[in-house]
């Protein structure tokens, strides 16, 4: 298939033979004469005026059929641009509904664990306040012996406060010493044993130590702490003798 011209082309080449034939009718003026040079010259004038029309039309006709296929061009990337946009929109709506829904369900797991974390510190404040009520020394133990609890009546035994005596270890600090002066062994400490052989110990005629370093006969009972069916501690529970005589 034929590329078309373009309408300059033909336009130029219409006037390329033109230009032409007025040289060739002025060398026929020298050899034929005027009369010869004027019927050519009324033969050719029309012939070219209807080129020259003919080439107008289908330079106009030209630019009608680019006109129309750039608009078809443009519609057609209009709606694929349409498509897409609905697309991303569509998709924008989806992600932001999941978005939306999970946002809710946080914000419910959030709530439920604040007031779960609420309902646990009004249960540790009523525990708190129930030990502290106690008339006993109340002494909780971690598996490596350390304090991980004390109640007021064990401070106002002991002599120390709670944050002292807390992350310390209860051997070294309060039993280190047997009521004959000589050294307590931890390893037959019935506190210690409680945790490392996991069953409940009593002992009666023993001492506990202060932090002013005097000490008081005590009787206790140690009682070893399972989580999950682990030793993770024990609990000592202990009187000051001196106030039952």
């Amino acid at each position: 298939m034929m590329k078309r011209l373009p309408p300059w082309l033909l336009l130029t080449a219409e006037f390329i033979v033109f230009a032409g034939l007025v040289a060739l009718l002025t060398i026929l003026d020298h050899a034929a004469g005027m009369k010869m040079m004027v019927i050519v010259i009324c033969l050719l004038t029309p012939a070219l005026l209807l080129a020259v029309i003919f080439t107008l039309r289908y330079a106009t006709k030209e630019q009608q059929n680019i006109t129309t296929n750039l608009k078809k061009e443009l519609d057609a990337e209009k709606r694929e641009y349409q498509t897409i946009q609905a697309k991303f929109d569509e998709a924008i709506e989806k992600r932001t509904f999941e978005l939306q829904r999970v946002n809710g369900a946080l914000n419910r797991e959030i709530a439920e664990r604040i007031q779960a974390e609420e309902e646990v510190r009004g249960l540790q404040k009523q525990l708190h306040l129930i030990l502290d009520s106690a008339g006993e020394g109340i002494l909780g133990l971690d598996n490596q012996g350390r304090v991980i609890f004390m109640n007021k009546a064990a401070s106002l035994m002991l002599g120390w406060e709670s944050e002292e005596l807390i992350g310390n270890t209860h051997h070294e600090l309060i039993h280190h010493t047997l009521p004959d002066g000589s050294t307590h062994p931890v390893e037959i400490c019935p506190i210690y044993m409680a945790y490392r052989d996991g069953l409940v110990h009593y002992k009666t005629g023993d001492i506990f130590w202060c932090k002013n370093g005097t000490s008081f006969p005590v009787e206790y009972v140690s009682t070893p702490i399972r989580d999950r069916g682990m030793l993770t501690g024990a609990v000592v529970v202990f009187r000051d003798m001196n106030t039952y005589k």
